[in-house]
């Protein structure tokens, strides 16, 4: 009998192993195989897609990239299944299946546990069929790759792989079937990003679907029009674990499911599909089992596009405040006002930062090469409410680009 039983060891089923181990408990995790240990972002995802991005920033060609990612992710993979088990976590390898809603039947053997975790994660959403279409996380796996792209989707993930084809001097023309491209980020910042892009010789073409453009003049399609819930095979009906219409796990603001005891973290729950977004759920999640009693809390959350340059949000934006009637005053200023700026080569840097009436700063917006690292000073001040003045009377280092943050406040 465990304590705890996880099903899934991608972000959210490995913090949630980490954070139960750390409270005491006796942990089952249960994972398909070893091979997809880490799940999609260390395996198809986050980890070699930085990787590819960051490499061809430094004109590395693809034949000199893709050999040296499977190094990298076994690198981070070897030791922490390792640690993990040395800490006193049991894995089995194996599909999980509810037999109930607290026993679990893994390749026809039976586990029990007081509570479950599930944290089965997403899997691409297929929107066609096509001989030269391939999802883009399976790109990662093809040793050469064409020279012309169709990418099918302009959120995170269509928007990255553009930026890193195009860093391969390929062919990039992306279709998106909404009006904007990246809907939840500011449009200001979407817009400006956008017309960076379209300066690189990236075609991006809105209001547009793959039956209107087709396979002409393209040699692969690459399919990134979202995610949908990894829950087939898990028997949450038969556990009687409700889903809502499209499929992904209903949970409460605790993260418990309509199951007592029975708990949802990460990309399965259909919420804010980040991999350090599925860590902090997995954390209320364990933190509830143990009788903590903790709540979501989104708060100072960044996000980040890691296109050339990234672009990267916090906390209440412009658009948002007009919206939700937020009285507000906006600084905001591109980099070449900025020495730093010419010194790092960003001159396509963009920064506006959000304050409400009182000075406390509820919000930013950064395009930047170093965006995704900026961001993070000023999450820390919306999740803390620093105000303008604090923040205006920082030294920074010159000459860095951290330093535009206070001059921008001037």
């Amino acid at each position: 009998m465990y304590d705890l039983a996880i099903i899934g060891a991608g972000a959210a089923g490995i913090e949630s192993a980490k954070a139960a181990l750390a409270g005491g408990l006796k942990v089952l995790l249960v994972e398909q195989s070893q091979a997809s240990f880490g799940g999609t972002c260390l395996n198809q995802g986050c980890i070699p897609a930085k990787f590819f991005l960051n490499s061809v920033k430094s004109n590395q060609t693809w034949d000199k990239i893709f050999p040296r990612q499977s190094e990298i992710i076994t690198s981070i993979k070897e030791p922490l299944v390792k640690s993990l088990q040395a800490g006193g976590l049991d894995i089995v390898w194996g599909k999980a299946k509810f037999f109930s809603p607290k026993v679990l039947d893994v390749e026809g053997i039976k586990y029990e546990a007081a509570n479950v975790i599930v944290a089965s994660g997403s899997l691409p959403r297929e929107v066609l069929k096509h001989p030269k279409a391939i999802f883009a996380q399976d790109l990662f796996s093809r040793k050469e790759i064409p020279e012309s792209f169709l990418i099918i989707g302009a959120g995170y993930i269509g928007i990255e792989f553009a930026s890193l084809l195009k860093g391969l001097n390929k062919k990039v023309h992306v279709i998106e079937k909404e009006e904007a491209i990246l809907p939840s980020f500011d449009s200001l910042l979407v817009k400006r990003l956008r017309a960076i892009l379209n300066r690189q010789g990236i075609t991006i073409e809105t209001c547009k679907d793959f039956s209107q453009c087709g396979m002409d003049g393209f040699d692969m399609a690459v399919i990134a029009a979202g995610r949908c819930p990894n829950t087939t095979s898990l028997g949450l009906e038969e556990a009687g674990i409700e889903v809502d219409s499209r499929g992904w796990v209903k949970t409460n603001s605790s993260l418990e499911t309509n199951v007592a005891g029975v708990y949802a973290c990460g990309d399965v729950t259909g919420k804010k599909m980040l991999a350090y977004t599925a860590q902090r759920q997995a954390g209320i999640c364990v933190n509830n089992i143990l009788g903590l009693k903790k709540k979501e809390d989104y708060k100072g959350v960044p996000e980040c596009v890691f296109s050339v340059p990234s672009m990267a949000q916090v906390g209440v934006l412009p658009q948002d405040a007009a919206k939700l009637n937020i009285k507000h005053q906006i600084f905001k200023s591109n980099f070449l006002k900025f020495s730093s700026a010419y010194v790092q080569e960003d001159k396509d840097g963009f920064i506006e930062i959000v304050a409400d009436t009182k000075g406390k700063i509820i919000g930013a917006g950064i395009i930047s090469k170093a965006a995704a690292e900026l961001i993070s000073l000023l999450s820390l001040c919306v999740l803390n409410e620093i105000d303008v003045k604090k923040l205006r009377s920082s030294l920074f280092i010159h000459p860095t680009l951290s330093e535009i943050i206070p001059q921008v406040l001037l």
